[in-house]
């Protein structure tokens, strides 16, 4: 391809070859900027929670294939940007277990993780007593930043043993800085403040080990912080109920008295978490249920049996939530979470809208039903309506809004 272009009389011939293109000589850039271009591209995306479980980070590691320079470049800040720690356990579900109940992302997995060496923390967990039961330890990688995740999906099962699993298992955690992989003296290479403080203390929360310890490198004060937090109880059944009980109270002041659903809807989601049970967005994880199989000893509960009062106070806590949609309008929230309550009780029946007069909670159980009724009306679907509100009548016959509202829906003949 010729062009020509004329300067005064001077007419000047310039020729761009098609065939050979022109390439951008990226290490022509100051240093600065590369490293700009590096960090962009290195930060892994966003996880994307589908169909009720957590993707995998995803990295794009393309840029480390362009030429020796470039890796080396490239390396270095991917390290600076991303802390990760490899979880060890001789349980052949526990990648399963803590990607889809704890919706703890998951880097890498099998013998990418085996052989992934960028960690700053190797966290071994064993249980002595039992024989091993995989030939090999799973291993999987994940960030500093989701340890939190990991150990709180660690105290939810040992609060599903009753708080009798971690007096089992060992753990040991081994602090690296993975530099020291590639140079001559390793101990002049430590982990900083920050990092450690990322990595030890989200441990705090794990409880009543039969053996801890920590290796490798590190800041006693800040292992002896987290051993601090590890001696710290969990709540008690009694306190739990209570807790969540005064949450559930004010989410309800403000409901009724001062009109403000979406300030009651955190109080009652604050309350759900008191018991253990875990609300994000419609995803909701019910755990520790052995920790509340006891008669409760002392408080406003004293001598009842403590899954019963649980029961009866997700009851009310799931009537006020559908509620509070209706009162915001929100008439597919609030069905959504009248279903999902209504299949639950549907599944223990055999007719599947059987009438538990004698159960302790029934006026709740109506109010679920009745509230239901409404959502499924305002959706159009009268005929679902009709069925709930029907349900609803029977658990709360001297209801008049009940009676009102099942009237309006009724079949013309």
């Amino acid at each position: 391809m010729t062009f020509t272009s004329s300067h005064s009389s001077t007419t000047s011939q310039i020729s761009i070859s098609t065939s050979t293109p022109s390439h951008f000589r990226f290490l022509d850039l100051p240093p600065e900027l590369r490293s700009n271009v590096y960090e962009h591209l290195l930060r892994p995306e966003e996880p994307q929670q589908r169909g009720g479980s957590y993707i995998r980070y995803k990295f794009d590691l393309a840029i480390f294939g362009v030429n020796h320079t470039v890796h080396d470049e490239a390396v270095k800040i991917f390290r600076q940007m991303n802390v990760f720690a490899r979880i060890e356990t001789p349980w052949d579900q526990a990648e399963q277990h803590v990607a889809i109940e704890g919706n703890v992302p998951i880097i890498a997995t099998g013998i990418y993780a085996d052989n992934f060496y960028d960690v700053h923390l190797r966290v071994v967990i064993n249980a002595p007593n039992y024989a091993k039961i995989t030939q090999h330890d799973q291993k999987f990688i994940v960030l500093a930043e989701d340890l939190l995740a990991f150990t709180k999906m660690w105290t939810y099962s040992d609060l599903s043993y009753g708080g009798d699993l971690n007096s089992h298992l060992c753990l040991t955690l081994h602090l690296q800085n993975p530099l020291a992989i590639d140079t001559e003296q390793p101990q002049q290479l430590g982990i900083p403040n920050s990092i450690q403080r990322k990595l030890l203390l989200p441990f705090a929360q794990v409880r009543g080990l039969r053996e801890m310890q920590v290796e490798g490198d590190h800041n006693a004060a800040i292992a002896q912080e987290m051993r601090d937090g590890m001696a710290i109880p969990y709540d008690r059944p009694e306190t739990c109920l209570e807790e969540a009980t005064k949450l559930k109270d004010a989410g309800n002041e403000q409901l009724i008295t001062k009109q403000a659903p979406h300030e009651a809807i955190k109080l009652y989601v604050q309350a759900f978490k008191k018991i253990h049970i875990i609300c994000n967005g419609r995803r909701r994880s019910i755990r520790g249920d052995a920790w509340f199989d006891i008669i409760l000893r002392d408080g406003t509960f004293e001598g009842r049996h403590g899954q019963m009062v649980r029961m009866i106070l997700r009851i009310r806590l799931v009537a006020n939530m559908v509620k509070a949609y209706l009162d915001l309008e929100d008439w597919k929230e609030a069905h959504f979470w009248g279903m999902r309550t209504i299949n639950l009780m549907r599944q223990g029946m055999d007719d599947e809208d059987t009438v538990m007069i004698g159960f302790p909670a029934a006026p709740e159980v109506g109010k679920i039903y009745y509230r239901t009724g409404l959502a499924a009306k305002r959706l159009g679907d009268d005929s679902e309506a009709r069925r709930l509100l029907r349900v609803a009548q029977a658990y709360r016959p001297n209801d008049p809004f009940v009676d009102r509202e099942l009237r309006s829906v009724a079949l013309m003949i």
